[in-house]
C-alpha cells in the first residue's frame, strides 16, 4: 500500500515539474510573464542616523533652501538642535 501511495506522489510532482515547465516555456515566447519586477523606489539618507527612508514617508525640514529627510521626530530635533 504505501508503495503505491509514493509512486502516485512520485507521478503528480512529476507531471506538476513538467506543467510548471511548459507554462513557463510558452509564457516566455509569448513574450509574457507572470512575475512583474518591482518598481525601484528612490530613497533618501537620514543627516542623524544615516537610515534610508522613501521621501514620501520620511519627515522633512528646509534650511537654507535645501530639504533634508528624516527617519523620526527625534532625528529631526536633533537635527534642529546642532545647527
Amino acid at each position: 500500500m504505501l508503495g503505491w501511495l509514493v509512486r502516485l506522489l512520485l507521478a503528480v510532482l512529476v507531471v506538476r515539474a513538467i506543467w510548471s515547465f511548459a507554462s513557463s516555456l510558452f509564457a516566455g515566447a509569448s513574450g509574457r510573464s507572470r512575475v512583474r519586477s518591482p518598481r525601484s523606489m528612490p530613497l533618501v539618507r537620514d543627516p542623524v542616523c544615516g537610515a534610508y527612508v522613501e521621501p514620501s514617508r520620511a519627515l522633512a525640514a528646509r534650511t537654507g533652501g535645501k530639504i533634508h529627510y528624516f527617519c523620526s521626530e527625534d532625528c529631526r530635533r536633533a537635527f534642529g538642535s546642532g545647527s
